[in-house]
């Protein structure tokens, strides 16, 4: 949980025994009752240390205990601001924090809240199935406190987009992400199902692919790929989604080639071809993966399969008539005394098949034009070596 900043000055505790670590959990709880922010943020802040601690991190009654003074700092600070009497300082930010704060704490507490039914001689007590026997103290009041505050999650996301759009810091674009992202959480929950609560799936889709959006802004890969897969995987086909799903993808995927960890650039790339088999960008990346994982050849039948999949992908057209071009270049390579008639006969088979992708792709794609000109030009000089016209 980020630390309060925004009231009060924290005070730093040190722990080191349980019964140090509860006996902070049980202080900050004293404060719940209280309507003034800055002690809630103070109590905030003391709690700190005992959500971090082994002694009590595991604690349901910790987590609990924080969610509901993070809860109270949202409620008062929006009561406050609704009736103007914040003197203009607290702002959607602040308030941001102490909801997604309260969130995400209630949500580490609800599985946590699951104790062992002991019998006298301390076994546990087992239900008709032979297991132990569970029951829980909190649960129906976490749920109880996150149910009033999940229309004010969705709206959190919408916020701090509309910020982000304006600020273009990550931070912000983070702070969007993670508001949807709890939202999604909460509304699909077992507890919201249970409670009747619940969104279509069109709309938990759009949900998605704006996490994924902020998280793509962001410049956070690794977690924007997967929100909007789940974005299309639902149906939504607006705001270019699939455009946005595939360079977060490729973003990705160039993070794990620059590092030679080919295994998950494959898996990534093999995923999203399971989900999506008839995207040729998607073939076009393997390729590139197989190309500098082992060589031209390895690349391809990829390079092949996209073009056939997508008669206008320049990319493609492109990247295979390369590749022929340099199949031929290593003939030429691996025997510097041969004589043009004699290369010939090898390299105009592979130049007559890379001539004609080459130009497709300049006429598909100007931005691919100069580069494709430039191998065809080459391609040319050297068929005149050999006397063809």
């Amino acid at each position: 949980m980020k630390k309060f900043f925004l009231l009060l000055a924290g005070v730093t505790m040190v722990a080191s025994s349980a019964m140090a670590q509860m006996s902070l959990v049980k202080e900050a709880e004293k404060m719940v009752g209280s309507n003034n922010p800055a002690e809630l943020a103070s109590a905030l802040e003391k709690i700190e240390p005992a959500l971090e601690n082994p002694e009590s991190k595991d604690n349901v009654q910790t987590w609990f205990t924080a969610g509901r003074l993070a809860f109270k700092l949202f409620d008062q600070m929006q009561a406050m601001k609704a009736v103007g009497q914040d003197g203009g300082m607290i702002n959607a930010e602040m308030m941001g924090e102490a909801l997604n704060a309260g969130f995400e704490a209630m949500f580490k507490a609800l599985p946590l809240d699951s104790v062992k039914e002991t019998n006298k001689d301390g076994s546990f007590k087992l239900d008709k199935n032979g297991m132990p026997k569970v029951k829980t103290k909190y649960s129906k009041d976490i749920i109880a406190a996150l149910i009033p505050h999940i229309a004010d999650m969705g709206n959190l996301g919408n916020t701090y987009l509309n910020l982000a759009q304006t600020s273009q810091k990550a931070e912000d674009w983070a702070n969007a992400a993670k508001a949807y992202g709890n939202y999604c959480e909460v509304v699909t929950s077992p507890f919201a199902k249970a409670q009747n609560i619940s969104l279509p799936d069109s709309t938990i889709a759009e949900l998605k692919f704006f996490q994924g959006y902020a998280f793509y802004n962001a410049k956070d890969f690794a977690n924007a790929y997967p929100a909007l897969a789940q974005a299309c995987k639902l149906g939504y086909t607006d705001n270019q989604v699939d455009a946005y799903a595939t360079s977060a993808l490729a973003n990705l995927v160039q993070g794990f080639l620059d590092k030679k960890d080919y295994a998950s650039a494959y898996s990534y790339i093999d995923a999203a071809i399971a989900r999506d088999g008839d995207n040729a960008t998607l073939y076009d990346m393997k390729g590139f993966t197989a190309e500098l994982e082992k060589d031209i050849d390895a690349a391809i039948p990829f390079y092949q399969k996209a073009v056939e999949i997508d008669g206008n992908y320049a990319q493609g057209f492109y990247d295979l008539g390369r590749c022929y071009y340099l199949q031929a270049q290593a003939i030429i390579d691996a025997d510097p005394n041969a004589t043009n008639a004699q290369l010939k006969e090898k390299i105009l088979p592979i130049y007559n098949k890379a001539l004609p992708l080459l130009e497709k792709a300049g006429q598909l794609n100007a931005d691919d034009a100069a580069k494709a000109k430039r191998v065809i030009d080459d391609i040319k000089y050297k068929m005149e070596l050999m006397g063809v016209k």
